[in-house]
Protein backbone atom coordinates (compact mmCIF):
# COMPACT_ATOMS: atom_id res chain seq x y z
CA UNK A 1 0.00 0.00 0.00
CA UNK A 2 1.26 3.48 -0.89
CA UNK A 3 2.18 5.52 2.24
CA UNK A 4 1.75 2.50 4.49
CA UNK A 5 2.47 3.47 8.14
CA UNK A 6 2.70 7.14 7.08
CA UNK A 7 -0.87 8.11 6.18
CA UNK A 8 -2.87 8.67 9.39
CA UNK A 9 -6.30 9.61 8.10
CA UNK A 10 -8.15 12.77 7.13
CA UNK A 11 -6.87 16.10 8.46
CA UNK A 12 -9.03 18.87 6.98
CA UNK A 13 -11.20 20.00 4.10
CA UNK A 14 -9.92 23.08 2.27
CA UNK A 15 -12.49 25.65 1.10
CA UNK A 16 -11.44 28.76 -0.81
CA UNK A 17 -13.62 31.77 -0.01
CA UNK A 18 -13.93 35.32 -1.38
CA UNK A 19 -14.82 36.69 2.07
CA UNK A 20 -13.48 34.82 5.09
CA UNK A 21 -15.47 36.79 7.65
CA UNK A 22 -18.71 35.98 5.87
CA UNK A 23 -17.71 32.31 5.65
CA UNK A 24 -16.71 32.09 9.34
CA UNK A 25 -20.01 33.64 10.38
CA UNK A 26 -22.03 31.29 8.18
CA UNK A 27 -20.31 28.07 9.24
CA UNK A 28 -20.38 28.98 12.93
CA UNK A 29 -23.94 30.33 13.10
CA UNK A 30 -25.66 28.03 10.61
CA UNK A 31 -23.83 24.72 11.15
CA UNK A 32 -22.43 25.23 14.67
CA UNK A 33 -18.77 24.93 13.72
CA UNK A 34 -16.37 26.38 16.29
CA UNK A 35 -13.64 28.72 15.07
CA UNK A 36 -10.45 27.28 16.58
CA UNK A 37 -7.54 29.05 14.89
CA UNK A 38 -7.29 32.12 12.63
CA UNK A 39 -3.70 32.64 11.40
CA UNK A 40 -2.51 34.68 8.44
CA UNK A 41 0.39 34.30 6.03
CA UNK A 42 2.23 37.41 4.86
CA UNK A 43 2.90 37.83 1.13
CA UNK A 44 4.10 40.73 -1.02
CA UNK A 45 0.50 41.27 -2.18
CA UNK A 46 -1.03 41.22 1.29
CA UNK A 47 -2.00 38.71 3.96
CA UNK A 48 -3.56 35.36 3.12
CA UNK A 49 -6.23 34.83 5.78
CA UNK A 50 -6.94 31.36 7.18
CA UNK A 51 -9.49 29.98 9.60
CA UNK A 52 -9.70 26.44 10.97
CA UNK A 53 -13.17 25.40 12.10
CA UNK A 54 -14.30 22.22 13.83
CA UNK A 55 -17.60 20.34 13.98
CA UNK A 56 -17.38 17.18 16.07
CA UNK A 57 -13.96 16.30 14.68
CA UNK A 58 -14.62 17.52 11.14
CA UNK A 59 -12.05 20.24 10.42
CA UNK A 60 -12.61 22.82 7.69
CA UNK A 61 -9.86 25.17 6.54
CA UNK A 62 -11.19 28.42 5.09
CA UNK A 63 -8.70 30.27 2.88
CA UNK A 64 -8.95 33.83 1.57
CA UNK A 65 -6.20 34.42 -0.98
CA UNK A 66 -4.95 37.76 -2.35
CA UNK A 67 -4.51 39.46 -5.71
CA UNK A 68 -5.19 37.57 -8.91
CA UNK A 69 -5.67 34.30 -7.03
CA UNK A 70 -8.51 35.84 -5.01
CA UNK A 71 -10.13 37.13 -8.20
CA UNK A 72 -9.95 33.61 -9.66
CA UNK A 73 -11.63 32.17 -6.58
CA UNK A 74 -14.54 34.58 -7.05
CA UNK A 75 -15.30 32.93 -10.42
CA UNK A 76 -15.54 29.39 -9.04
CA UNK A 77 -18.61 27.20 -8.84
CA UNK A 78 -19.15 23.44 -8.60
CA UNK A 79 -15.76 21.77 -8.89
CA UNK A 80 -13.90 18.49 -9.04
CA UNK A 81 -14.97 18.02 -5.42
CA UNK A 82 -18.74 18.41 -5.49
CA UNK A 83 -19.85 18.46 -1.86
CA UNK A 84 -19.20 17.39 1.69
CA UNK A 85 -21.72 15.51 3.80
CA UNK A 86 -22.46 15.83 7.51
CA UNK A 87 -23.84 12.78 9.33
CA UNK A 88 -27.25 13.27 11.00
CA UNK A 89 -29.46 11.00 13.07
CA UNK A 90 -32.82 12.40 11.92
CA UNK A 91 -32.73 14.22 8.61
CA UNK A 92 -36.22 15.67 8.83
CA UNK A 93 -35.45 17.34 12.16
CA UNK A 94 -32.14 18.56 10.73
CA UNK A 95 -33.90 20.06 7.70
CA UNK A 96 -36.40 21.92 9.84
CA UNK A 97 -33.62 23.24 12.08
CA UNK A 98 -31.65 24.55 9.11
CA UNK A 99 -34.69 26.06 7.39
CA UNK A 100 -35.39 27.94 10.62
CA UNK A 101 -31.89 29.41 10.26
CA UNK A 102 -32.80 30.54 6.72
CA UNK A 103 -30.59 28.05 4.93
CA UNK A 104 -31.59 27.55 1.31
CA UNK A 105 -32.19 24.10 -0.12
CA UNK A 106 -30.03 23.34 -3.13
CA UNK A 107 -32.06 23.09 -6.37
CA UNK A 108 -31.12 19.40 -6.72
CA UNK A 109 -33.15 18.59 -3.57
CA UNK A 110 -35.56 21.51 -3.53
CA UNK A 111 -38.43 19.26 -2.38
CA UNK A 112 -36.57 17.96 0.66
CA UNK A 113 -34.85 14.72 1.57
CA UNK A 114 -34.40 11.99 -1.01
CA UNK A 115 -33.53 8.31 -0.58
CA UNK A 116 -30.78 6.31 -2.28
CA UNK A 117 -30.32 2.50 -2.02
CA UNK A 118 -26.96 2.21 -0.25
CA UNK A 119 -26.16 -0.19 2.59
CA UNK A 120 -28.90 -2.51 3.86
CA UNK A 121 -31.61 0.10 4.50
CA UNK A 122 -30.66 2.98 2.24
CA UNK A 123 -29.63 6.56 3.01
CA UNK A 124 -31.63 9.78 3.10
CA UNK A 125 -29.95 12.99 2.01
CA UNK A 126 -30.56 16.65 1.26
CA UNK A 127 -28.35 19.46 -0.03
CA UNK A 128 -28.15 23.04 1.22
CA UNK A 129 -26.37 26.01 -0.32
CA UNK A 130 -23.29 27.20 1.52
CA UNK A 131 -22.36 30.89 1.77
CA UNK A 132 -20.86 30.86 -1.74
CA UNK A 133 -23.21 28.17 -3.10
CA UNK A 134 -20.88 25.30 -2.21
CA UNK A 135 -22.98 22.18 -1.67
CA UNK A 136 -23.43 20.99 1.92
CA UNK A 137 -25.17 17.64 2.33
CA UNK A 138 -26.96 16.26 5.38
CA UNK A 139 -26.92 12.47 5.24
CA UNK A 140 -28.81 9.92 7.35
CA UNK A 141 -27.63 6.33 6.99
CA UNK A 142 -30.75 4.38 7.91
CA UNK A 143 -28.91 1.23 9.01
CA UNK A 144 -26.88 2.94 11.76
CA UNK A 145 -27.82 2.84 15.44
CA UNK A 146 -29.49 6.07 16.56
CA UNK A 147 -27.94 5.71 20.02
CA UNK A 148 -24.42 6.28 18.67
CA UNK A 149 -24.53 9.88 19.99
CA UNK A 150 -26.90 12.38 21.59
CA UNK A 151 -26.71 15.30 19.16
CA UNK A 152 -28.61 15.04 15.89
CA UNK A 153 -25.87 16.67 13.84
CA UNK A 154 -22.54 14.87 13.90
CA UNK A 155 -19.31 15.39 11.96
CA UNK A 156 -17.98 13.78 8.80
CA UNK A 157 -20.43 11.86 6.66
CA UNK A 158 -18.41 11.70 3.45
CA UNK A 159 -16.75 13.73 0.71
CA UNK A 160 -18.51 13.65 -2.65
CA UNK A 161 -16.47 13.44 -5.87
CA UNK A 162 -18.22 13.16 -9.26
CA UNK A 163 -16.40 10.80 -11.62
CA UNK A 164 -16.41 10.01 -15.30
CA UNK A 165 -14.68 6.65 -14.83
CA UNK A 166 -15.64 4.85 -11.62
CA UNK A 167 -12.95 2.17 -11.91
CA UNK A 168 -10.08 4.66 -12.21
CA UNK A 169 -11.10 6.41 -9.00
CA UNK A 170 -11.54 3.12 -7.16
CA UNK A 171 -8.10 1.96 -8.24
CA UNK A 172 -6.44 5.30 -7.44
CA UNK A 173 -7.70 5.50 -3.85
CA UNK A 174 -7.31 1.80 -3.14
CA UNK A 175 -3.54 2.30 -3.37
CA UNK A 176 -3.85 4.57 -0.31
CA UNK A 177 -5.73 1.92 1.67
CA UNK A 178 -9.33 2.87 0.86
CA UNK A 179 -11.72 -0.08 0.66
CA UNK A 180 -15.19 -0.14 -0.84
CA UNK A 181 -17.93 -0.40 1.80
CA UNK A 182 -21.00 0.13 -0.39
CA UNK A 183 -21.92 0.19 -4.07
CA UNK A 184 -25.18 0.73 -5.94
CA UNK A 185 -26.46 1.29 -9.46
CA UNK A 186 -29.78 2.98 -10.18
CA UNK A 187 -31.32 2.84 -13.68
CA UNK A 188 -31.88 6.19 -15.38
CA UNK A 189 -33.39 5.68 -18.83
CA UNK A 190 -31.10 3.34 -20.73
CA UNK A 191 -28.15 4.06 -18.44
CA UNK A 192 -27.28 3.75 -14.75
CA UNK A 193 -26.15 6.17 -12.05
CA UNK A 194 -23.34 4.49 -10.12
CA UNK A 195 -22.30 5.26 -6.53
CA UNK A 196 -19.36 3.81 -4.61
CA UNK A 197 -18.37 4.54 -1.01
CA UNK A 198 -14.75 3.86 -0.02
CA UNK A 199 -13.43 4.12 3.54
CA UNK A 200 -10.07 4.46 5.25
CA UNK A 201 -9.64 4.99 9.01
CA UNK A 202 -13.26 6.08 9.36
CA UNK A 203 -13.16 8.64 6.54
CA UNK A 204 -15.47 7.98 3.59
CA UNK A 205 -15.15 9.09 -0.03
CA UNK A 206 -18.24 8.96 -2.22
CA UNK A 207 -17.72 8.55 -5.96
CA UNK A 208 -20.77 9.03 -8.16
CA UNK A 209 -21.00 8.63 -11.90
CA UNK A 210 -23.94 10.46 -13.46
CA UNK A 211 -25.43 10.06 -16.93
CA UNK A 212 -26.29 12.17 -19.96
CA UNK A 213 -25.95 15.95 -19.72
CA UNK A 214 -25.00 15.72 -16.02
CA UNK A 215 -22.04 13.51 -16.87
CA UNK A 216 -21.04 15.85 -19.68
CA UNK A 217 -21.12 18.81 -17.27
CA UNK A 218 -18.81 16.99 -14.86
CA UNK A 219 -16.24 16.68 -17.66
CA UNK A 220 -16.09 20.50 -17.92
CA UNK A 221 -15.39 21.18 -14.24
CA UNK A 222 -12.40 22.97 -12.77
CA UNK A 223 -11.45 23.65 -9.14
CA UNK A 224 -14.46 24.74 -7.08
CA UNK A 225 -14.90 26.56 -3.78
CA UNK A 226 -14.44 23.15 -2.14
CA UNK A 227 -10.81 23.06 -3.16
CA UNK A 228 -9.03 20.06 -1.63
CA UNK A 229 -9.03 17.29 0.92
CA UNK A 230 -5.98 17.01 3.20
CA UNK A 231 -4.67 13.80 4.70
CA UNK A 232 -2.46 13.68 7.77
CA UNK A 233 1.00 12.14 7.32
CA UNK A 234 3.81 11.55 9.78
CA UNK A 235 6.58 12.42 7.32
CA UNK A 236 5.79 14.71 4.38
CA UNK A 237 9.24 14.33 2.82
CA UNK A 238 8.95 10.54 2.72
CA UNK A 239 5.38 10.76 1.45
CA UNK A 240 6.53 13.09 -1.33
CA UNK A 241 9.35 10.74 -2.34
CA UNK A 242 7.04 7.70 -2.34
CA UNK A 243 4.37 9.48 -4.38
CA UNK A 244 6.95 10.79 -6.85
CA UNK A 245 8.28 7.24 -7.29
CA UNK A 246 4.71 6.08 -7.94
CA UNK A 247 4.46 8.55 -10.83
CA UNK A 248 1.46 10.52 -9.53
CA UNK A 249 0.63 14.08 -10.57
CA UNK A 250 2.53 16.27 -8.08
CA UNK A 251 1.68 19.98 -7.94
CA UNK A 252 4.81 21.16 -6.08
CA UNK A 253 8.51 20.65 -6.76
CA UNK A 254 9.02 19.83 -3.07
CA UNK A 255 7.01 19.93 0.19
CA UNK A 256 6.21 23.46 1.39
CA UNK A 257 6.63 24.55 5.02
CA UNK A 258 4.25 27.09 6.58
CA UNK A 259 4.46 28.70 10.06
CA UNK A 260 1.18 27.29 11.39
CA UNK A 261 0.19 25.41 14.56
CA UNK A 262 3.21 26.17 16.71
CA UNK A 263 6.05 24.28 15.04
CA UNK A 264 4.72 24.62 11.51
CA UNK A 265 3.27 22.32 8.88
CA UNK A 266 4.81 20.74 5.78
CA UNK A 267 2.56 19.85 2.86
CA UNK A 268 2.25 19.10 -0.84
CA UNK A 269 -0.60 18.30 -3.21
CA UNK A 270 -1.38 15.94 -6.05
CA UNK A 271 -4.18 15.69 -8.58
CA UNK A 272 -6.52 12.73 -8.35
CA UNK A 273 -7.94 10.96 -11.42
CA UNK A 274 -10.84 13.41 -11.80
CA UNK A 275 -8.68 16.51 -11.26
CA UNK A 276 -9.45 16.77 -7.55
CA UNK A 277 -6.67 18.15 -5.35
CA UNK A 278 -5.42 15.85 -2.59
CA UNK A 279 -3.08 17.30 0.05
CA UNK A 280 -0.67 15.45 2.33
CA UNK A 281 0.09 17.47 5.43
CA UNK A 282 2.55 16.87 8.27
CA UNK A 283 2.09 18.65 11.60
CA UNK A 284 5.71 19.29 12.57
CA UNK A 285 6.43 18.24 16.16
Amino acid sequence: MLLSDNLQGVQHLGIMVPDIEQAKTWYSQKLNFTVDYTPHIQTDEGDIELAFLNLNGMVVELVQLVGAELEEVKTRGDGHIDHFAIDVLDIEDAIQEQLAKNLALHPSTSNGAETFPLFSDGVKYVFFNGPFNEKVEFNQALHLDLSRRENNIGGWGHLGIPVTDMDSSRQFYSQFGFEEIAYAEVPVGDDQVKVSLMENAGFVLEFFQLVGDDLAEVRTRKDGFIDHIAFDVLDADKAYADIKDAGLDLLQDAPITLPLFGNGVKYFMIRGPMGEKVEFNEMIK
